[in-house]
């Protein structure tokens, strides 16, 4: 069963699911290019976005499943520890790996970088380490007005720089490989470090 922020960013990524299917949809034929590369930067955007919103929502859920009421000495030593991860959650912005693995770290002390790997695509961890930080660089771009990064998944084989449906959906992939393997490993932490089983 997946964490409530897994399912959050399932339902997130659903919505990216229709934002790319606008791409192709006849009844809005003819789309222009411009047209196109609108709906799959939102579509894009919403998956990082998805991607940020998990990171946060997991630490949640974390200090949600360790929390000991039964034990005042405990507790209040939780309130201070979820009180300084409040307080990151609110600071915590740009998730790149670097970023997103200093978060969780210093949050629940998970530590998701051997993790965070994508076997089926023969992925290790620095490729994923790559994947991701460009992704983000993309977003980044198009936010902000500026050209999309020129890279291996952006580029046509006639070298235009683009955003296309299927770029869009392994980057969906791409995500949710990296929030199930988290979600896993988040659930043997609290395990092993809490002997406590996670109720999702």
């Amino acid at each position: 069963m997946p964490s409530p922020a897994a399912s959050k960013f399932h339902r997130s990524a659903a919505r990216a699911r229709v934002l790319r299917e606008v791409m192709r949809d006849p009844r809005l034929r003819p789309l222009s290019q411009v047209g196109a590369q609108s709906f799959a930067h939102a579509s894009l955007a919403t998956l990082v976005a998805a991607w940020d919103a998990y990171l946060n929502e997991l630490v949640k859920n974390f200090y949600s499943e360790i929390a000991d009421p039964a034990r005042p000495s405990y507790l209040s030593i939780h309130t201070i520890a979820f009180k300084a991860s409040e307080e990151a959650i609110r600071r915590f912005n740009t998730p790149n790996f670097e970023n997103a693995r200093k978060f969780l770290v210093a949050t629940t002390g998970y530590d998701p970088y051997s993790d965070w790997v994508w076997p089926r695509r023969g992925m290790n961890v620095q490729l994923v380490k790559e994947r991701l930080n460009e992704i983000i660089r993309v977003r980044h771009s198009f936010a902000h007005g500026f050209s999309i990064p020129s890279y291996s998944w952006t580029t046509s084989p006639s070298g235009r720089v683009r955003l296309t449906i299927t770029v869009l959906r392994d980057t969906e992939r791409f995500f949710g490989n990296l929030v199930n393997r988290t979600d896993k490993r988040m659930k043997e932490h609290i395990w092993r470090m809490y002997t406590r089983r996670p109720v999702w």
